[in-house]
């Protein structure tokens, strides 16, 4: 721990000399003048740069490694602190950027002795981000073996043999690693869809890593849900994105040469949006030549829904305002007289998914009378999605999802939930990309899986992409889940202390801690913004957080009904 700490007032104190150097310039007399313009890449505080100490005279095996795993948080120049703890021979070798290992208890953890010139180091997993920063939570708490080899050189103790990529401790791993979106395209360019990715917050790196990745593509479960804007071979023509004043100098090479004036646009907007966390700007150049960028395309990013929870409640179908039903309009009729027990609402309002009679139908303003699509034994409450197609599910994993227009057609599609031995709720991503399932696994446990949606240039569904297992929620069963944001879904369970309990899982991130949820609910919403979350419980009573609780905002509610996106 002595040479973290060292590292660490080396930060504080250029910190504490950056602020007292602008203090010292501060006039204590004279007239009130503007300054000018502060942006986020202004703020000392908004990145840490890690300053690690190399290795010193004379340290043991043990000292060696730990130092080069503290080293290691530091990507600065290739990580180069880091390779000081490794030999000559082996320095060029070594691949910081294969993974990262989130470790329970790095910094804490003693080497265990294998012979006179190997350590083995016992961890524990908590994460894992594979080299294009996608990030995995660990499925296991079993500790994993890692072998570092030493050799002397010069008199000094050196690591010749390493597992490739990095071990962070869990404490740093949030002041080491942050979250970045990358977007892609909805095959119909109408909405921006995110992939989150984790890269080192080095303010010199950061914007390199996510062009990179970005350019690369989009990550393999959502390989044919998105589509990218850039021509296969796009790279950065100089190897780096340099930010100066906040704006991004991003040369592109010439694949991308001669593009028209919509491609090139999604490809800026793609940067653009992409870079937001490290950059206020992009100026975009392709083959050495500047490109005049007209402006945003009309693709949404994270389609909003209105902010009141959308119910069945007195004979009226519709958004509540106060204690009073504001009629939906459009398909409000059909749904009122079909007796729903679950409902999902196109954008529009003009076309609906619900379950009722234990049946599923297809709702449309457009048809004088709902169409029944599904009828199979155990259906759950049904899904919309962004083209106003309506999903059916049983709740076997095993079966198909049933899809339809509306028109009496029904196509079948498979989705091989891994370990699945129940479905138990799912919903459709407000952009249409994406399947999120609440699946209950064989093991007894609720667990959250992700999958792209595969459509035809008509923008049918024809397949249900490999699904992405996010892990278990620490919920005793799942019950209802419901997409709160672009990247976040909410789920409702039954706690293991008893009652029920809501966590919210990030695509691609981190699992929120449980809060507790109203007694008896089962089905929650989501609103704008993400943490507006309504219940319906078992008796009919709608409720919202309030404060540390939940407040009661209706009563002989008959259904809590979920909007899909407004583009």
């Amino acid at each position: 721990m002595r040479r973290w700490r060292s590292a660490l007032l080396v930060v504080v104190a250029a910190l504490a000399a950056s602020v007292l150097a602008a203090c010292a310039t501060i006039p204590r007399e004279g007239p009130v003048t503007r300054g000018g313009p502060v942006s986020a890449q202004d703020n000392p505080f908004g990145q840490v740069d890690y300053h690690p100490l190399g290795p010193g005279d004379g340290e043991t095996q043990a000292q060696i490694l730990n130092g080069f795993i503290q080293a290691a948080v530091s990507p600065e120049t290739g990580y180069q602190i880091a390779r000081e703890f490794l030999s000559s021979s082996f320095r060029s070798q070594w691949n910081p950027d294969a993974s990262v290992t989130v470790d329970r208890a790095a910094l804490r953890r003693e080497p265990q002795r294998v012979n006179s010139t190997e350590l083995n180091l016992q961890i524990t997993p908590s994460a894992f981000i594979d080299q294009s920063g996608n990030y995995r939570a660990a499925d296991s708490q079993a500790p994993v073996p890692l072998r570092y080899t030493f050799v002397k050189e010069h008199g000094q103790w050196r690591i010749s043999d390493a597992p490739s990529g990095i071990v962070i401790d869990s404490d740093q791993f949030q002041n080491v690693f942050s979250p970045h979106p990358l977007y892609f395209y909805s095959p119909d360019y109408r909405f921006l869809v995110p992939d989150l990715r984790w890269f080192p917050s080095s303010r010199t790196t950061i914007a390199t890593r996510i062009a990179k990745a970005l350019l690369a593509g989009p990550s393999p479960w959502l390989q044919d849900a998105v589509v990218t804007a850039f021509p296969k071979g796009t790279q950065l023509a100089s190897g780096s994105v340099v930010v100066t004043g906040g704006a991004a100098q991003v040369a592109l090479n010439a694949v991308a040469a001669g593009a028209d004036e919509p491609t090139v646009n999604r490809m800026d907007e793609q940067l653009t949006e992409s870079l937001g966390t490290s950059a206020s700007s992009v100026t975009l150049s392709i083959g050495g030549v500047n490109q005049n960028v007209s402006g945003a395309t009309d693709a949404v990013q994270d389609p909003p829904v209105v902010s009141s929870p959308l119910v069945l409640k007195g004979g009226k179908f519709g958004f509540l305002s106060g204690k009073s039903v504001v009629s939906l309009g459009g398909v409000a009729d059909q749904l009122v007289a079909l007796h729903p027990t679950a409902a999902t609402v196109s954008a529009n309002g003009a076309a609906a998914a619900a379950l009722a009679g234990g049946a599923a139908y297809a709702v449309s303003a457009a048809l004088e009378n709902p169409v029944m699509i599904d009828t199979r034994h155990g259906l759950i409450a049904p899904a919309i999605d962004s083209r106003g197609i309506v999903w059916s599910a049983t709740r076997d994993a095993r079966a198909d999802f049933a899809v339809s227009a509306g028109d009496g057609a029904t196509a079948s599609l498979k989705a091989a939930w891994p370990d699945a031995r129940q479905l138990l709720s799912f919903a459709i991503s407000r952009d249409g990309t994406r399947l999120a399932a609440l699946i209950g696994t064989s093991d007894g446990q609720s667990h959250l899986m992700v999958a792209g949606i595969v459509r035809d240039s008509t923008g049918h569904p024809t397949r249900i992409g490999e699904p992405v297992d996010l892990g278990g929620l620490g919920l005793s069963s799942g019950i209802s889940l419901a997409w709160s944001d672009e990247l976040s879904v909410a789920v409702l369970g039954v706690s293991p202390q008893g009652g029920t309990a809501i966590v919210t899982q990030q695509l691609g991130g981190t699992l929120s801690d449980p809060t507790a949820g109203p007694a008896d609910g089962t089905v929650i919403a989501a609103g704008n913004p993400s943490s507006e979350l309504w219940v319906l419980t078992s008796g009919g009573a709608l409720e919202s957080p309030a404060g540390n609780g939940w407040q009661t905002t209706a009563t002989d509610v008959e259904v809590l009904a979920t909007q899909q996106g407004r583009s």
